[in-house]
């Protein structure tokens, strides 16, 4: 019978690279930036009619966002201005984020492009998509030769 040494630390080695390799994998989607760009926060959400979108664009005039829908996938996209800073003030903090912005979500129901609907009141962009009626599949019988 061969003996073997008990190491307890080689399990905290291994649970150790498996977390590395774990996070070098996460997709840079889901860093985020929060000094300089500006990120709406995005609702989706769906019933038997209707997707529903709802962005937060606090800040933002109506006349900088646009709104787009192409092969299903819903694009936000606008502009958060920056207000003119007083050069004879002294800032402690600046948290509030400004620039561009563009967000795409592929809707999680095949949606009717004519029948999207959106309003913006109070920094709140609501998006209204009607659903598609489902088309019945053509089924046709293979004859297998």
């Amino acid at each position: 019978m061969t003996l073997i040494k008990f190491n307890p630390f080689k399990e905290l080695e291994t649970l150790s690279e498996r977390m590395k390799s774990l996070f070098d994998e996460l997709p840079t989607a889901f860093t985020w930036d929060f000094t300089s760009n500006f990120y709406p926060r995005v609702d989706i959400s769906e019933d038997e009619n209707n997707v529903y979108v709802t962005a937060e664009i606090p800040g933002v005039d109506k006349k900088d966002v646009k709104v787009t829908l192409q092969d299903n996938v819903l694009t936000i996209e606008g502009e958060k201005k920056s207000e003119v800073k007083d050069e004879k003030k002294n800032y402690y903090r600046i948290e509030r984020t400004y620039g561009s912005f563009c967000r795409s979500f592929a809707l999680p129901a095949e949606v009717d492009p004519d029948k999207v609907k959106a309003k913006y009141e109070n920094g709140m962009l609501m998006i209204e998509a009607a659903k598609k009626e489902p088309t019945p599949a053509n089924k046709k019988l293979i004859e297998i030769k």
